[in-house]
Formats: structure tokens, C-alpha cells, sequence
């Protein structure tokens, strides 16, 4: 190809000649072909339209004088059929101005006038190759162009938060999917900073960071169920600012974790305040003396004060292992266990409570295998918790019933603890598993607890794909019922 390598487009450049006349047509395709060129001919306007509607041609050097079909109509055809992508020179004897004008105007780049030496159809081809390439790189550099945009579309459009942008009007020129999502609308022509849903300071605010009086800008709002963060900050053209960008974090998890964290350090104080206070209390009652010639007084209140010590400990206990689990810090050592001999040894354990508290324990087990793997510990934590509910909740005489069966589809371990005690309503029920949570009444009042062991029992019994279900009637009984998935090796 003629000129300059660094200079050429990267392929042979392909070129249409359409000329009536066969020794000027055939003339030029020799020299343009010794030179590098890709030539074909066309005898006529006809025919040139034909070979542009089969193939594409990179130039197209067309005489204005042929039949049927003139140079201007094959001009304008190109045009409209190729755009730019082809470049058309004008080859004629018809050196007129208002030939070469109206050419211009039907989209036609240079002209060439016959006769004419190699060198000026060499000279003139070389200028339209160098259109040819700019036209290319001009593609190249649109296309390339329009990739980023759709990559940064695609980007802005899968972001987790939502992004707005405005323009110096407060125009919304940009509302990505997760921006919609949260303010509830769709993005429409017209949009403004006003039709966002914010409250009226919002816009103010905006304002200020377009004029650069103030910074970045944070504001908190709830929206419908989200409670998003909204954070408002220039962007900058050269060195002055083209707009603001608006991002909606949802910080709603967060919100509710702070929330949850608040209520949870509210009733831990709760919990240790009053057990404390009544100790320090039955403790300055016997240290002031007063009690001192009512011995069997100072040992009640002594035995109060355990008691309530015992729950605080109790309590302790309990907050350091959620604390542990929370943390995925709670060591567990699984093993294949035998639900069946776990339980008798658990109640083997609480007998000597069972027995102060005048209720009797029995257990009852299917014939055949319970074999599960599982953390003893969480088990005990689970089966201990129920049976000293049973025992605590009964009444003087009372029964608690344990029993160990599978289900009739076989899928499940059904652990079962029956008691005869005082049972609860409807409404005591609905809260039970929270933490913290107890039922107060006056046959409750006095019995201790932590309000935690519940809520422990059944989020460790999930752990292992299980659940805990409970039947309650008031001066009845409750059946506290733990479910576990039977035949699977690898709980926990």
C-alpha cells in the first residue's frame, strides 16, 4: 500500500471504481492495483449499486456521467446505505461548482478532474485512505467508548447501593435499579431532586454541596422497612463541580444489630440489678444487727441470698456461652451419641432436685437405635434446661414424663418432657423463646431463672437442623417436644 507503514490502516484498503468508460475505469485499477489497492470495477451506476449492496468498499471512486444511473444518485445511495464508512471521490470532466457542491453535499469527500495524471489520482486516494483510517479509529474509539459506558453501566446498575446523580439543576440524570428499589420510584424524564421522597432540607443540602459551600453531606432516613444512609458529595469536571452523587447505603441490619445490641445490654443490667439489690439488702439486715437473736430469720435470708446468687451465676453462665457461640468461639467436640442413655443420665442428675421439689421422674424409650452426632454438651444444654423447667414449673406431688421416640415417617427423634405443673395461656406462650423473656405471675414471681435458657435451648437444638415445639394449659401442664433429624451423620 502506498506511504508511510506507521501511517497505513492495518488492511488493504478496498477499493470501488464505477466509470462508463472501460479504458479509464481499467486504467485506474492497474496503478491503484500496483499500489497496494484491492480494486474492483463497475461498468455503470447499475452495477455499482449492485457490488455496494453485496460487499463493502472502504473507497469509492465514482464518475458523475453514466447511464441510468448518474455519479449523483450512486453518491447519495452510498450515503444512505453505507454513512461514512465508505468515502466517495468524485472522478469527472464535469469540473463544475455546482457539480463539486452538490457532490459535497450528497456526502462525497474530495474530487478528481479529468484527465488526470497517476500521481494526482495517487495523491488524491492517499488523502482518502487517511479518511478511511480516521473513520476507523473514530469506530474503534466509539465502540471502545461505548464498552466502558455499558461496563460502568453494568457496574453502577449491580452495585448493592443505590446511586443517584444530579446536575447543577438538580436534574436526575442517573437511578440505578438499587436506587428505584429504595425510594420507590422509576426513572422518567424530568426527574428532580424534589421527587426523590427526601424531606425539604434535602435539597438544600444539595445545594450546598454544588456550590462548594459544604462538603461531603450524610443524612439518615427510614424507608419503608430499610433505614438507609444517604451520602451526598461533588463531582468534579476539570476543576469545577459538574453535579452531586447521591449513595443510599442500607444500614438496616446494622440499625436493627445496634437496636438488638441496645436491648440486650438493657436487660442484661435488668437481670443482674434486682438479684443483686435483694442480696445486698438481706445481707445489711443481718449485718446491722437486728436479726441477731432470730437465727432461723438470718438462715432464711442466707438462703435466699444463694439462691439469688446461684441464679446470677446461672446467668453469668449463660451470657459467656451465647457470647461464645455469637463468636463461633463455643469449642464442640462431636461424637456419636445414644439419646437414650444421654437422657437417663441427665435424669439421673436432676433427681436430687426433682426429689426437694416433691416431683416425680419417669423415662420412657422406644425399642431400637437413637443414635445421633452431636456435642454432649449442647445436648445437656438442651434436655437439662426442659427437665429443670419440668421440675421448677410443676407442683409438690407432680410428675414429669420423659419419653424418646421416633417419628412415624422415621425422620425424626421426637424428645418429649411432659410435666403436671402449672402450665401457661395462649399469650404467656407467644414470647417464650426470646431471650430474657419469662412468664411473671403471681405463681411464677418466686422462682428464679435467667430468661435465657429457652432461647439457648432452641438455637442450639437449630444448629443440628432441629427445632423445639411446645402445648401448654394453664394449672395442667406443658409439653416441651425437641425435634432432631434422625439418620444423618454429620450434625452440628
Amino acid at each position: 500500500m502506498k506511504g508511510d507503514p506507521a501511517d497505513s490502516v492495518p488492511e488493504v484498503l478496498s477499493v470501488l471504481v464505477a466509470d462508463d468508460e472501460e479504458g479509464m475505469r481499467e486504467g485506474m485499477r492497474r496503478i491503484l492495483g500496483r499500489n497496494g489497492y484491492r480494486v474492483d470495477v463497475a461498468d455503470g451506476g447499475v452495477q455499482a449499486i449492485e457490488m455496494i449492496d453485496a460487499g463493502h468498499y472502504d473507497l469509492a471512486l465514482v464518475d458523475l456521467r453514466m447511464p441510468e444511473i448518474d455519479g449523483f444518485e450512486v453518491t447519495d445511495y452510498i450515503a444512505r446505505r453505507a454513512g461514512n464508512k465508505t468515502v466517495v471521490v468524485i472522478v469527472s470532466a464535469l469540473a463544475t461548482v455546482e457539480a463539486a457542491v452538490e457532490t459535497t453535499r450528497k456526502g462525497a469527500f474530495d474530487f478528481l478532474v479529468k484527465p488526470f495524471a497517476p500521481a494526482d489520482l495517487l495523491s488524491v486516494v492517499g488523502r482518502a485512505e487517511r479518511q478511511c483510517r480516521l473513520i476507523r479509529e473514530h469506530e474503534k474509539y466509539l465502540v471502545e467508548l461505548d464498552g466502558e459506558r455499558s461496563l460502568s453501566r453494568s457496574l453502577i446498575n449491580s452495585m448493592r447501593e443505590g446511586v443517584i446523580v444530579l446536575n447543577l439543576r438538580q436534574e436526575v440524570v442517573l437511578l440505578n435499579p438499587r436506587a428505584e428499589f429504595y425510594l420507590g420510584i422509576r426513572s422518567r424524564p424530568g426527574l428532580t431532586s424534589h421527587d426523590l421522597g427526601f424531606d425539604a432540607g434535602f435539597s438544600d443540602l444539595v445545594d450546598g454541596v454544588l456550590s462548594g459551600e459544604t462538603g461531603e453531606r450524610l443524612v439518615e432516613k427510614e424507608m419503608g422497612q430499610h433505614h438507609i444512609r444517604t451520602r451526598i458529595t461533588p463531582y468534579v469536571r476539570g476543576e469545577e463541580v459538574g453535579g452531586a452523587i447521591v449513595l443510599l447505603h442500607d444500614f438496616t441490619d446494622e440499625w436493627h444489630s445496634q437496636q438488638d445490641k441496645n436491648r440486650f445490654v438493657s436487660m442484661v443490667a435488668h437481670e443482674l440489678r434486682g438479684p443483686l439489690a435483694a442480696i445486698l439488702n438481706y445481707l445489711n439486715l443481718i449485718l446491722d444487727g437486728s436479726l441477731d437473736d432470730e437465727p432461723d430469720r438470718v438462715r432464711e435470708l442466707l438462703e435466699r441470698s444463694r439462691s439469688r446468687g446461684e441464679a446470677l451465676l446461672e446467668l453469668v453462665g449463660d451470657l459467656l456461652f451465647l457470647n461464645k457461640r455469637n463468636a463461633g468461639r463455643a469449642e464442640k467436640s462431636l461424637e456419636k451419641l445414644d439419646l437414650a442413655q444421654v437422657l437417663r443420665e441427665e435424669l439421673s442428675f436432676v433427681e436430687g432436685h426433682a426429689a426437694r421439689a416433691e416431683v416425680t421422674l419417669s423415662f420412657e424409650a422406644e425399642e431400637g437405635m437413637f443414635s445421633f452426632v452431636a456435642d454432649r454438651g449442647d445436648m445437656d444444654r438442651v434436655f437439662l434446661n426442659l427437665m429443670f423447667n419440668g421440675i421448677k414449673y410443676n407442683r409438690p406431688g407432680g410428675t414429669l414424663v420423659v419419653s424418646l421416640r421416633r417419628t412415624d415417617d422415621g425422620s425424626w427423634f421426637e424428645v418429649s418432657f411432659r410435666d403436671s405443673g402449672i402450665g401457661m395461656t395462649e399469650e404467656e406462650m407467644k414470647n417464650l423463646f426470646e431471650d430474657f423473656f419469662r412468664v411473671i405471675n403471681s405463681r411464677t414471681r418466686t422462682i428464679p431463672g435467667t430468661g435465657l435458657g429457652l432461647s439457648t435451648a432452641k438455637r442450639v437444638a437449630s444448629e443440628y437442623n432441629g427445632r423445639i415445639t411446645v402445648e401448654s394449659e394453664p394449672d395442667v401442664g406443658s409439653t416441651f417436644t425437641v425435634l432432631l433429624p434422625a439418620g444423618d451423620e454429620s450434625h452440628g
